[in-house]
């Protein structure tokens, strides 16, 4: 979620005015309820005081419902459009899980506009656990930013670099990793090498991985910023991912558009954005054989490895971010405009500049950011 908050801000069109308010931060409860209680009283100021045009919110499950329901109940009040952008892996679980009361407290809690989710089959489980009428969700996958393209030939040490990002742990596989690794042979083990980078359960992995006696296969390197992912991509054959719960992790698609062959799980958005043997590897979660045979037909055989880089490079073009920024501009005009008639008049001479500016382009934009807010709120220029 947060990085596709970054993309969403790093290059936003100048026609446009982008507010963010954060409501979370991972930090200490006290930090966390200061920022949250905050985030909350403030995108609620900017959409009643007519602040904003529209507002854009990002949606995990639990408590991130708690702080989005009052920013979203000031749009009902006050007519702005809202957006709810769902990245949560497991928001239909979760509805399941909590009390009937609360779940209906948790559709009242969610008015919006419409639902922005991270494939097809997460669309379907918002539907069914909101009760949401068919033409409110839209899917919206996540972009990646694509790269230039780079030779795929075997590394000169004859050492295939395997890498994996995101928070190590039961969700992620990360043991199943470690237990598939096991059960390659010696010689196999000899011909790769594993970095897993992320945070979360560092302590625990580094301790199965020694326990196994893997540690001259794989390395555990914590938390690594952008320039070391990069560093890491670049240097990568294979990107390896064994969720058990996904939404549409952009790990995956910044390893496609990087050629890096993606071995991973169907779940959550993942087969929408991966097809087996055409542009990765997919196995079963929970299953480390099958993992562990998938590895050894990567890192062996060159001619597959090849044919899914390239497929995995292809296949992340139909994720560029322009394609994306055009897409959230369409939802975003789509839903002003719709409103036009009942916000006030300043409001619709901005709406009405805004799509002559349009109209006027000689081409269509570069990517149109009419507005969005996180787990904030924003607004459209003026």
């Amino acid at each position: 979620m947060a990085t596709v908050m970054r993309l969403m801000l790093d290059d936003p069109d100048p026609r446009f005015d982008i507010r963010v308010v954060p409501t979370f931060v991972d930090a200490s409860t006290p930090t966390r309820l200061r920022v949250g209680m905050l985030g909350m009283i403030q995108a609620t100021f900017l959409v009643l005081f007519r602040r904003v045009d529209i507002v854009h919110l990002h949606l995990s499950h639990g408590g991130s419902v708690a702080r989005k329901s009052l920013p979203l109940l000031a749009a009902r009040l006050s007519g702005v459009p809202a957006i709810v952008h769902g990245h949560s892996f497991d928001f239909a679980g979760w509805m399941e899980r909590i009390p009937k009361p609360a779940a209906r407290l948790v559709r009242a809690a969610l008015p919006a506009d419409r639902w922005l989710v991270l494939g097809n089959g997460l669309a379907e489980e918002y539907l069914e656990s909101l009760d949401l009428p068919p033409g409110m969700v839209r899917v919206l996958y996540n972009p990646v930013k694509l790269a230039d393209v780079r030779p795929t030939a075997a590394p000169e040490s004859g050492v295939i670099e395997i890498v994996s990002f995101g928070r190590l742990g039961h969700r992620k596989g990360s043991y199943d990793l470690v237990r598939a690794i096991e059960l390659l042979s010696p010689a196999i083990r000899a011909g790769m090498h594993v970095a897993l980078a992320g945070d979360g359960e560092i302590d625990e992995v580094r301790a199965a991985i020694q326990s196994a006696d893997l540690g001259s296969t794989v390395s555990v390197l914590g938390w690594v910023d952008s320039v070391e992912r990069d560093r890491l991509l670049s240097e990568a054959s294979v990107f390896v991912l064994p969720s058990y719960e996904e939404g549409l992790p952009m790990a995956i698609l910044e390893a496609m558009a990087n050629g890096v062959v993606p071995v991973t799980t169907p779940v959550g958005g993942i087969p929408e954005a991966v097809t087996d043997r055409v542009d990765g590897l997919l196995v079963a979660p929970g299953k480390p054989d099958e993992l562990a045979a998938a590895l050894a037909e990567i890192t062996t055989d060159e001619d597959l490895r090849h044919t899914l880089s390239e497929g995995a490079r292809r296949r992340a073009a139909d994720f560029d971010i322009e394609v994306w920024y055009n897409a959230l501009a369409s939802e975003w005009i789509e839903l002003v405009t719709r409103r036009r008639d009942r916000v006030r008049p300043s409001m619709r001479l901005r709406i009405r500049r805004l799509q002559n500016s349009a109209d006027n382009a000689p081409a269509p934009p570069h990517r149109d950011d009419s507005r969005r807010t996180d787990r904030p709120a924003g607004r459209t220029p003026a």
